[in-house]
């Protein structure tokens, strides 16, 4: 099936809501909230969240990325910007990366994640940080950071046990773990 990546719209948010609910979770973006992350998407006229669809508009994916000075923390509170080399009014964040089982293993998440990364060179941007589920199927999240060029920086336990959602792997609360990883530009 042909797909291609284009920048996030405003348009896509309704989308965009049902795919992530079917994905990572039930609620865990409500719509206000992805609105929310469309506007932290942006700045100086440049996007830095991309959608991944097929020819016929349905979205295989996303790479929700945040430019520096647009963001202030993750989907969690948790973050220590004193292990990071750089300041924080620097630093972008990859809030979200997710994909669909048919998108999954044909290299779309890196294209994504290219896609956010020529942004924020764009912008200036010294790092990225991100939170990796720590409890992913066969690590992967944390694998496929690794081999983007991320580095741990620290271990938050129970980092999703504030948002309320069904959690496709323990349901509600989310007891997962998010590991805080780092990549310098």
């Amino acid at each position: 099936m042909p797909m291609h990546i284009r920048a996030l719209e405003l348009r896509d948010l309704p989308n965009l809501k049902d795919f992530t609910d079917k994905v990572i979770g039930l609620n865990y973006f409500r719509l206000e909230e992805l609105q929310d992350c469309y506007r932290k998407s942006y700045s100086q006229n440049v996007m830095c969240s991309f959608v991944l669809e097929n020819d016929q508009g349905a979205i295989h994916g996303l790479r929700l990325a945040y430019p520096p000075g647009t963001w202030s923390k993750g989907k969690g509170s948790k973050l220590r910007p004193d292990l990071w080399k750089v300041p924080l009014e620097r630093v972008a964040y990859f809030q979200s990366l997710f994909l669909s089982e048919e998108a999954q293993g044909a290299g779309w998440g890196p294209k994504l994640s290219e896609a956010a990364l020529a942004g924020f060179r764009k912008l200036g941007a010294l790092a990225v940080i991100t939170h990796a589920w720590k409890e992913s199927p066969n690590n992967s999240s944390i694998r496929y950071l690794t081999k983007f060029g991320f580095n741990s920086v620290a271990t938050h336990p129970e980092y999703w046990i504030e948002i309320d959602y069904e959690c496709v792997l323990d349901g509600n609360p989310c007891r997962c773990t998010a590991e805080e990883m780092i990549k310098y530009l």
